[in-house]
Order: structure tokens, then sequence, then C-alpha cells
């Protein structure tokens, strides 16, 4: 007898075993968008990757951020029709956005400049011994140092040892030898 009724009230109250809630749709969006990015990003120029993996990490997080509020809150999506979706659809472009500037610039390798040693440049200004001038090197004028234990004399051929931030580290010709 207490089956019979326990059967007749699951039949009752009409309500399906699976429920497409809200939470759900982003995390499917989610993995659907992160996959995407992972089969094409050998195909996109390298200023538009990572955009795709973006927007969705921001669905899995938004997916994260309502089933957390439906526990905390008891909220039955069941019940619920999807009338505030424009919300949840602003959530998820701010979140996209906020790590499409903050967090994908981290994943994008860039090319680092890199000077060969020992290329020659011309000096502008003298330059003592340990201290600061200015040198043309490919025809922009750089801040050097010179690393000689003698002055450097203006309108002198210098080679470029290496570069420490925007400073080069430069040595007079005579000290390589006159090619």
């Amino acid at each position: 007898m207490h089956s019979l009724l326990i059967l007749s009230l699951a039949l009752a109250t009409n309500q399906p075993g699976f429920a497409f809630t809200p939470p759900m749709f982003w995390l499917l969006l989610g993995v659907v968008l992160s996959a995407i990015d992972l089969f094409i990003q050998k195909t996109q120029p390298q200023r538009y990757r990572f955009y795709a993996l973006m927007m969705g990490v921001a669905a899995l997080i938004s997916s994260f951020i309502l089933w957390r509020g439906s526990v905390a809150f008891q909220f039955d999506w069941a019940n619920v029709m999807y009338e505030d979706f424009d919300w949840q659809i602003s959530y998820w472009m701010g979140i996209s956005l906020a790590l499409s500037i903050w967090i994908r610039p981290i994943f994008i390798v860039r090319k680092k400049f890199v000077i060969p040693e020992a290329t020659a440049a011309t000096t502008i200004s003298e330059i003592l011994s340990g201290e600061i001038g200015m040198v043309i090197y490919e025809g922009a004028s750089w801040k050097a140092r010179n690393e000689d234990s003698e002055l450097i004399a203006r309108r002198q051929k210098v080679y470029v040892l290496r570069r420490e931030g925007n400073t080069l580290i430069v040595i007079p010709d005579r000290l390589i030898g006159n090619s």
C-alpha cells in the first residue's frame, strides 16, 4: 500500500527527471567554446588566439556562480522560466571581457627583441668610463653605457655587447680590432 502511494505521488507531480537549467546551459557552452578554441587555435592569427577560450572560461564561471547561487538560496530551476536570461548574458559578456583584457595576454608568446652580439654603432656624445651617453644604432638614438676604462670620443665607432633595459652596453672598436 505504501509503495502504491509513492508511485501515485510520483506520477502526479508531472516533473521530468532531467531539467535543462541555466547552470547546465552555461556549463555546456563553456565546454563547447573551450573545445572550439583547442581545435582552431593553429588556424588563427596570433592576435585572435584564445578569445574562444576566454569566453568558454567565462561561461564556466557563470555556470558555477549560478549553480552556487541556486544551492545557497535553495532555488529550484524547474519552477522558473528563463525571464532574466539577458542578465546572465550581460554577466557572461562582462566576465569574458575582463578575462580577454587581463588573462589572455599571459598566454600570448611575443617575440623578444634581441640585439646580436658585437654590432656596430656610432657615438653621438662623449661617453666617460662607466657613464651613460648616446649612440646611433640601426638608425635610432639609444642610451649607451661605456664598459671600457677610457673615454669614448664623439662620432667614434663602437660595438654593442648587450642591452640592459633601454641602455646599450658598448665598447670602442679598437678593443675588438679594426676590420
